[in-house]
């Protein structure tokens, strides 16, 4: 059952950080189309750190928390995607949010 839960950590962060890179990419379109900073590489160091959290949930037994470490490690990523993400949503629309 331990091989199941890591495939399906893996698949789940897999799919995160694919939807994440699609926002990276949007950053840096719309940074290099009207000439305002994005900050787009903070969305890869996003997707690596939740690549390492998943990496270290697949390992070991417990399914989506417990591992303090793990834990951890998604903080940050969480909050570099939260700020960076309402940053490029101001940016992107204005004053109309």
């Amino acid at each position: 059952m331990n091989i199941v839960y890591g495939l399906l950590t893996i698949y789940i962060w897999g799919i995160v950080s694919i939807l994440l890179y699609f926002i990276f990419l949007i950053a840096r379109f719309y940074e290099q189309k009207s000439g305002r900073r994005t900050y787009y590489n903070a969305f890869l160091v996003a997707i690596g750190l939740f690549a390492l959290a998943a990496i270290k949930y697949a390992l070991f037994t417990t399914i989506i928390v417990g591992d303090t470490w793990a834990d951890l490690i998604r903080f940050p990523a969480a909050l570099i995607t939260g700020g960076f993400g309402l940053y490029l949503l101001n940016l992107m629309v204005g004053s109309r949010t």
